[in-house]
């Protein structure tokens, strides 16, 4: 699991030595974005971060076995249910912080066209990269978009991937030449490259929604700073700004 440890300079000149840190689990497609709210909200509050990001499968396990995390951003909203239920987490801190949307996304500029759907429907790809339906909601969400379009790839040409990061993986690495991924990979990538594929986005009613819910967990060691954190996420115009910009809907 990778960890980042967020703290600009001029935090580290100010901020007092005894600031606690947030310790933040976030699921693998949010990272870049919350990578991008510390950075705004931090400077201000003098509030360093320690993110680590991962599927949300794993942190809800880690969490269940008493992982030292404050706050868990995770991909949906069943996961922070249960842990409300389980004692791990706090039932008047969770809320929905964004809604994903799917992307049809290749890396080639020249390989997905406007109509996404007849290209699907066409098969004039080599293999098409796609989550676990079974685990992950942005795989569960591109399953209903191909039974809506009565799309069956055919063996051997559809891969799935345990998470949607490793779903895109099959896409960035050429292992798939195109995937239905999450629009947050694809805008964070072509920013990263400062390249752009070519992308179609599903009609938002062509699958159930991929909310993703954040909560406050009951081992949190700062629980005001925590709160704090997240009622600017919740009703802040700049978050909403970051979040809207990476690809997600409000």
């Amino acid at each position: 699991m990778r960890r980042l440890i967020l703290a600009c300079m001029l935090l580290l000149a100010t901020a007092p030595a005894a600031a606690t840190e947030l310790r933040i689990a976030v699921a693998a497609n949010f990272t870049a974005t919350l990578e991008r709210l510390a950075e705004a909200y931090a400077p201000e509050n003098g509030v360093p971060f320690a993110i680590s990001s991962g599927s949300s499968g794993k942190h809800f396990a880690q969490i269940s076995q008493g992982a030292p995390f404050d706050i868990f951003f995770s991909a949906d909203d069943q996961r922070t249910g249960d842990l409300v239920a389980s004692g791990h987490a706090v039932a008047d801190s969770r809320f929905v912080y964004a809604e994903g949307v799917l992307a049809l996304w290749s890396p080639d500029p020249a390989v997905v066209p406007e109509d996404g759907a007849a290209f699907l429907k066409s098969g004039d790809y080599g293999h098409l990269a796609i989550a676990n339906p079974r685990v992950a909601p942005y795989g569960a969400a591109a399953e209903a978009v191909m039974k809506a379009l009565g799309i069956d790839p055919g063996p051997g040409r559809l891969v799935t991937g345990q998470s949607i990061g490793q779903a895109f993986s099959f896409v960035t690495t050429g292992n798939a030449e195109v995937g239905l991924v999450a629009l947050s990979q694809v805008i964070t990538h072509e920013r990263q490259k400062d390249a752009a594929g070519s992308r179609w986005i599903p009609e938002a009613d062509s699958y159930p929604p991929i909310v993703q819910e954040v909560v406050l967990l009951a081992a949190a060691r700062n629980p005001e700073a925590a709160r704090a954190f997240l009622d600017w996420v919740r009703t802040s115009d700049a978050a909403h700004a970051v979040i809207e910009a990476d690809g997600y809907r409000l």
